[in-house]
């Protein structure tokens, strides 16, 4: 989740991507312990950053495990990273698609550290987890054409995207829900609504908004006020807790209206081939962010995965299969898929997360989350 200072550049990146639609776009910045089972000898020869773009460390031997959200995104991961990456360098890659701040807490504190590159969202990887995370290295990592703001020491972010309001076209009767305000009214617009199982992950924002709060004046969340307006659907609020899960949830029609992912919807739509479209109104700009957990033997080979990524000539890979946003200032994003990124269609009324607050108040938006839950 990220501050609105932090996310201002992307603003201005909206447009220049609208603008550029018929042949691409790039994000500049003019726009806003188990031992290692490899052998010893597979520990990658690291190589100058120069060259880690396109001639990475070969590393035959060593398996990494990448860690991410599953679905369509992981898979886009999968062939625009993972992929290529392993032909490349001979790296082999198990994967889990469950990434979670829990699990990564839980292993760095057992000393049984099993994920190596961990994808996480916005409200991990900032100074509180300083003792179970790796800095970044940034002797691989090209620092200076990251977005701003978007490199810290502990995380780099790989994409953006928009947290969406995505409706099901057929259940809202081709009435179009103009933002959070129709996501809560469900006299105008029957049927149930979508949310994600998660205190930080936007339930709190999205209520707000809903009952007038401007997407400048979130932070401080009021809590109260929030789960006022929430009461008011409660009863009618389907939880889902993974990202494949709210596609399918949206798709299929057993909810009206979701809190989703813009690249689930974008899925659900143009993969699923089901009646879902988004309301841009209100989105939530933010991003995913690359960790390591403190205490992986493989930490080097990691940093260098994490590198080359990173670069302009790979860090756009995944956008050929999602609309998800480069995170380099000079990558350019899939020309078939510039429309469909949250930044692109950044207005007025969109939000950013607070990341630093979140993170600060984790327990206290956890709290009031489970109060109101359960009461």
């Amino acid at each position: 989740m990220t501050s609105w200072r932090r996310l201002s550049p992307l603003i201005a990146a909206g447009v220049s991507l609208v603008a550029a639609c018929g042949g691409g776009a790039s994000l500049s910045p003019t726009v806003g312990p188990p031992e290692s089972t490899a052998p010893e000898s597979a520990a990658p020869t690291m190589a100058p950053m120069a060259d880690i773009c396109t001639n990475p460390p070969k590393a035959a031997g060593t398996t990494l495990t990448f860690a991410s959200y599953g679905g369509a995104y992981q898979e886009a991961q999968r062939k625009g990273w993972l992929e290529p990456y392993a032909a490349l360098t001979g790296v082999t890659f198990q994967e889990s698609e469950d990434s979670s701040n829990a699990t990564i807490k839980a292993q760095v504190e057992a000393g049984q550290v099993t994920w190596d590159i961990v994808d996480v969202g916005n409200d991990f990887g900032l100074d509180a987890q300083a003792d179970i995370l790796e800095p970044i290295d940034y002797t691989m990592v090209p620092k200076d054409e990251i977005l701003d703001g978007f490199a810290g020491t502990y995380r780099v972010a790989d994409i953006t995207y928009g947290v969406v309001l995505g409706y099901n076209t057929e259940k809202t009767a081709g009435q179009v829900p103009e933002g959070w305000a129709d996501f809560f009214d469900t006299t105008k617009f029957p049927g149930k609504r979508g949310f994600w199982d998660y205190s930080a992950g936007g339930i709190f924002e999205f209520a707000l908004l809903a009952d007038g709060v401007a997407p400048k004046d979130l932070y401080p969340l009021d809590l109260p006020r929030a789960t006022t307006k929430l009461d008011t659907i409660k009863n009618d609020i389907v939880f889902w807790g993974s990202g494949a899960e709210s596609q399918d949830l949206l798709g299929k029609g057993e909810v009206a209206m979701a809190m989703i992912w813009n690249g689930r919807a974008y899925s659900a739509k143009n993969i699923d081939k089901k009646p879902v479209a988004i309301q841009w109104n209100q989105q939530i700009v933010t991003a995913d962010y690359f960790v390591v957990p403190k205490g992986t033997p493989n930490k080097d080979a990691a940093m260098a995965f994490i590198g080359w990524a990173s670069c302009k000539e790979n860090n756009a890979a995944p956008s050929k299969y999602i609309p998800y946003g480069p995170t380099n200032k000079l990558a350019t994003a899939d020309p078939s898929k510039v429309a469909e990124l949250s930044v692109s269609n950044i207005n007025d009324t969109t939000a950013y997360f607070d990341d630093t607050w979140v993170v600060e108040n984790a327990q206290l938006l956890e709290d009031a989350y489970q109060e109101w839950k359960t009461r």
